[in-house]
């Protein structure tokens, strides 16, 4: 695997991160993933707002500007030569004595993973509630942090591994998947969770919501149930239709809303920057 590290592609066994770097000691770190289409990094500038806005709430000093983060892009895109890349834009808090810092933090430590993807296509996959509820964000509102615990011992609760978990808040009302946010149609409106359950503001949420009639509205599970279709979104797999939730059955690829979503994708993935482009 090439990385990018603080400014030098590098290879995976030449990377060095100090061990009292706070985002391992401590969780203090976010992050972005997103993919390239034919070189192009879909709603870059959105990733690059979102993780700016999450290292201010961590006190963390982000030294580089969205053009050495862009060419960062084209750089690990060269190294592997014409292959599509998912990428996952790493912001670690950097080395410190330990202990509980209320400094800021103005050393952080910026990894760039990127790794060859496969072709876009359209998918479908069951979704399984969790057993556990989502946990409460780490700040006012969900951030895309380290702090994946949760999301982990999620998976493990998965009968079927290939599936997408579901979380429900303590409360009962449905939150949002282990790596993705959850939309679903009644009639010819889409809704999805408000973001006061602790649900992650996506970036593919934010895109999809920006062209497509989307209601937020808490919901229990058994309102989910009663759905005509469901779908998740997420930065690497745009949209993904339901097939089944528990068992009970859904669309999935063949449901009429998902192709009109898919359509939406089909018109931006390769050229939209950012989803306040006019379309």
């Amino acid at each position: 695997m090439y990385l990018w590290h603080d400014g030098t592609i590098k290879r995976e066994e030449e990377v060095r991160i100090s061990p009292l770097d706070h985002g391992f000691v401590y969780g203090m770190g976010v992050f972005e993933t997103f993919r390239t289409y034919n070189g192009h990094p879909f709603l870059f500038d959105d990733h690059i707002e979102r993780l700016r806005m999450s290292c201010v709430a961590l006190g963390i000093q982000l030294a580089y500007d969205r053009e050495a983060l862009r060419q960062a892009i084209q750089d690990l895109y060269a190294a592997y030569g014409a292959n599509d890349l998912y990428i996952r834009l790493n912001v670690s808090a950097g080395p410190r004595e330990i202990g509980l810092s209320i400094d800021p933090y103005d050393t952080p430590t910026v990894l760039i993973y990127a790794k060859p993807i496969a072709p876009r296509k359209r998918a479908e996959r069951a979704l399984e509630t969790i057993r556990l509820p989502r946990s409460t964000p780490e700040t006012t509102y969900r951030l895309k942090s380290h702090h994946y615990m949760n999301n982990l011992v999620a998976k493990r609760q998965l009968f079927n591994p290939e599936a997408e978990g579901l979380f429900l808040t303590k409360e009962g009302h449905v939150c949002e998947g282990i790596t993705s946010n959850i939309f679903w149609r009644y009639g010819s409106t889409w809704y999805t969770s408000p973001l006061e359950t602790g649900a992650l503001n996506g970036i593919t949420r934010q895109f999809l919501m920006q062209y497509v009639p989307v209601e937020e509205r808490l919901a229990y599970l058994l309102q989910l149930e009663e759905a005509d279709e469901i779908i998740y979104t997420n930065s690497v797999q745009e949209a993904v239709a339901i097939s089944s939730l528990d068992g009970r059955p859904f669309p999935g690829i063949n449901g009429t809303g998902y192709a009109q979503i898919m359509t939406l994708f089909d018109q931006s993935v390769e050229q939209v920057t950012t989803r306040r482009e006019q379309r």
